[in-house]
């Protein structure tokens, strides 16, 4: 069995998947809650310390995935990473840490590597028409899909950190009216024009990331089975105007609901929400799979397999 592993370098966390390259089968995964997006809005500069809890972070993640036997490894670094100022002294600490170079790669590109790495989910593999959002920390992600043509790839600086600190100054207490007015404006002008209600008639609309995971966790807290992946649009409104009606303290004890991620939460949802309003989608189609499993498909190349 040859494995590839892929590590991501998000804005919220670390994460690393360890695939089966004959049969695309994810075998293994791990994460590390390391919040490398800052506090701050505009060009950033990753601090020393930061660098250092990270790089230590993807030591961790890279061992673990050579246990598993991964034969091959790439290190992803998105929208934190990209943006940051000091970049390049980043990646030379990753590669002088784990002695594998650390890829920074375009939101073109990360947009791209999801939609490929959706199709390798074996529940949407088939489907002729997808719309996928790969919603993160400091970015949010847009692809659709005919066929096996990738026709739209996106990337927009609306992650969840970001919108946090830009919009709701660190989500500590209660997120009002006028503070989710503002970010919904904000995303309206921005995803407006791109996005339309036919994405929703036409296929299903497939949701990636942490919060989509959060809200499938917290369905199955309170005794609400997720069927067929199907995460419901009024659920997802309930559940964002529960949490935006809690200070933080609170939020973190709602059943299911992440501790490392009540802070951002609200914002993540209010986002969820507004595409689901411009889409006029119903619901959401969990998937697990994403810019790692893309990467894998990119790693092997045309033939399919490791050359």
């Amino acid at each position: 069995m040859s494995l590839l592993a892929v590590v991501d370098l998000g804005s919220n966390s670390l994460k690393v998947s360890i695939v089966d390259a004959a049969t695309r089968r994810e075998v293994a995964r791990t994460s590390e809650p390391v919040r490398i997006f800052p506090a701050t809005l505009g060009e950033f500069t990753l601090a020393r310390e930061t660098q250092a809890v990270a790089a230590e972070a993807v030591r961790r993640l890279v061992e673990f995935a050579r246990a598993q036997g991964a034969q091959q490894v790439a290190i992803l670094g998105t929208s934190a990473v990209r943006d940051c100022a000091n970049r390049a002294e980043f990646a030379a600490l990753i590669q002088a840490t784990v002695g594998v170079p650390l890829t920074i790669i375009s939101g073109e590109v990360e947009a791209r590597l999801v939609a490929a790495g959706v199709r390798t989910d074996p529940a949407y593999a088939d489907c002729p028409h997808l719309t996928v959002f790969d919603l993160g920390g400091g970015s949010l992600e847009v692809a659709t899909v005919r066929g096996s043509q990738v026709t739209l790839a996106r990337s927009y600086p609306l992650g969840s950190v970001r919108l946090t600190h830009g919009y709701l100054r660190g989500s500590q207490g209660v997120v009002d009216e006028l503070d989710q007015a503002s970010i919904r404006d904000h995303l309206l002008r921005t995803l407006g024009p791109v996005l339309s209600p036919k994405m929703a008639e036409q296929g299903l609309v497939v949701g990636a990331g942490g919060v989509f995971s959060a809200v499938a966790l917290h369905l199955e807290a309170v005794g609400e089975a997720v069927v067929e992946g199907r995460l419901p649009t009024l659920r997802i409104r309930a559940l964002k105007d529960k949490l935006s009606a809690l200070p933080l303290a609170e939020r973190a004890a709602v059943p299911g609901i992440p501790a490392d991620r009540a802070d951002i939460m609200p914002a993540a949802l209010l986002t969820v929400c507004v595409l689901a309003d411009l889409t006029g989608a119903e619901s959401f189609h969990l998937t697990h799979h994403g810019l790692r499993h893309g990467m894998v498909e990119l790693m092997l190349g045309p033939s399919g397999s490791l050359s």
